[in-house]
């Protein structure tokens, strides 16, 4: 029992910084994208799992460039909590994106290309100390949502060559993150250098962050417009019913107090219509 105990305690930090509840996008990005080519099959396993590995690479590189800042916001995590040192934090990180870029190459050049732009834009020009474009409110969200852009493109070029519709595609999906990120920012409040709530203060911040909740809407009735799909008005009613609750908080609660959970019903929110649209295509 004490053996797997100590096996068990070893573990958890290497599982805990993937933040996996995050790649819950990469899998409602990749699975939409794969809704829209309409050729989908088993290789779409294979680029979630990379997808998500150098998602949870873009974390890990983040946490250990803001060790500082999480001793304050999240002194539990694994690196500030001391389970996890910064040296094992790298070889995991270079382990895990070496790993998903090796499947992204097998299952398309271009995809591999775009993941590498997408490690230096998300990993370099987002976390390092010599950009850190995270603490650019608007910069920041803008190369989160340019990420999953890429990843749309790439999951698209597995498929078929990247055409017009690759590219409505891949910008709904870069709305649809740019729109609703913000929202990731009212936890961490107390740790961060810069940000929306801090930039403009947690109410007008909200207001801001509740504007941007419709934007979504309009892109999902655009590309109703443009194919006509009745999956697409349906995952619309979805994410009009996941979006009140994040707009119950941000207009008649406090967002900073119930971050998590706000954080929480976002995710919901990004990824619940794009997989109800991908399960829907196949019935």
């Amino acid at each position: 029992m004490r053996l797997a105990s100590k096996l068990t305690k070893k573990f958890v930090p290497f599982l805990e910084i993937l933040k996996l509840k995050g790649s819950l996008v990469d899998v409602s990005t990749i699975l939409v994208t794969g809704a829209f080519t309409g050729t989908t099959d088993q290789k779409i396993i294979l680029a979630i799992l990379s997808g998500a590995m150098i998602h949870s690479g873009g974390d890990i590189i983040n946490d250990i460039y803001d060790i500082e800042i999480d001793r304050i916001c999240k002194p539990k995590a694994p690196i500030p909590s001391g389970r996890m040192s910064i040296k094992t934090a790298w070889l995991y990180l270079t382990s895990i994106v070496g790993a998903a870029l090796y499947i992204s190459i097998l299952l398309s050049r271009t995809y591999f290309i775009l993941q590498i732009t997408g490690i230096l834009t998300g990993y370099i020009l987002y976390s390092h100390p010599k950009f850190r474009f995270k603490d650019i409110p608007t910069l920041s969200i803008a190369i989160i949502a340019l990420y999953f852009f890429l990843e749309s493109l790439g999951v698209w070029s597995i498929y078929s060559p990247i055409s017009k519709d690759a590219l409505i595609v891949a910008t709904y999906v870069f709305f649809l993150t740019f729109s609703l990120v913000f929202m990731k920012d009212f936890r961490d409040v107390k740790g961060d250098i810069n940000s929306l709530p801090i930039m403009l203060g947690a109410r007008r911040a909200a207001i801001v962050s509740s504007i941007l909740c419709l934007i979504p809407l309009i892109l999902l009735g655009a590309l109703y417009i443009i194919y006509g799909w009745l999956i697409i008005l349906i995952a619309s009613l979805v994410f009009a019913g996941l979006i009140s609750f994040c707009l119950r908080i941000l207009l008649f609660d406090d967002p900073v107090s119930r971050g998590r959970e706000l954080k929480n019903k976002m995710i919901l929110a990004l990824t619940i219509p794009n997989i109800l649209i991908f399960a829907l295509d196949k019935f």
